[in-house]
């Protein structure tokens, strides 16, 4: 009888201690202090291999990575927001782009209808998320939206370091851009 309450202790002791680890548990991906680690060398909506240093601006980069052009109505909503937002992120001197699990095709249709001004890059197998650790894990593999990322922006200066991230829990979520521009603002970049 002993050994029940015991053990019942002991799995609830367990599961909080791996709470309280989880809570403190480093955000996924870079963060910011740190140099961005890949190149972003992938297709855009024209078909064209892009790369890190080609999308930059005159003193930096707003990558936004989103889940689908394609069917996630969240990403979509955002990256008209993006767009809406292109000239005040130029006059601040940045490039801005995007990064999805969409095809090229499927990016080029969105980026047409929406007369999308950025570069959109197609990362259809989720390689770049899966490289930088910011794969949503609730989906696992075999899941059709195995790869998807966290909704996350970067703000990186002309050296390629990190000076912004903003990521948030949950897909329905994004970061709002008049407080990414605020803070772009603010840094002086």
């Amino acid at each position: 009888m002993t050994t029940r309450p015991r053990s019942m202790a002991a799995a609830l002791a367990l599961g909080f201690a791996l709470l309280g680890a989880a809570a403190f548990a480093a955000p996924p991906g870079p963060g910011v202090g740190a140099a961005f680690p890949h190149a972003l060398s992938a297709p855009d909506q024209t078909g064209k291999q892009r790369t890190l240093d080609s999308l930059m601006g005159e003193k930096g980069l707003a990558v936004f990575f989103v889940r689908s052009a394609d069917w996630c109505p969240f990403c979509q909503r955002q990256l008209v927001d993006a767009n809406r937002h292109l000239a005040r992120f130029r006059e601040l001197g940045l490039g801005v782009v995007s990064v999805s699990v969409d095809e090229v095709a499927e990016i080029a249709a969105f980026a047409t209808a929406q007369q999308i001004g950025f570069t959109m890059l197609a990362d259809p197998k989720g390689d770049i998320n899966l490289e930088l650790g910011i794969r949503d894990p609730q989906y696992p593999v075999g899941s059709a939206a195995f790869g998807v990322p966290f909704p996350i922006v970067y703000v990186l200066d002309a050296s390629g370091k990190v000076r912004l991230r903003y990521m948030e829990p949950t897909y329905r979520t994004r970061p709002d851009l008049e407080k990414v521009l605020q803070d772009v603002e603010a840094l002086g970049l």
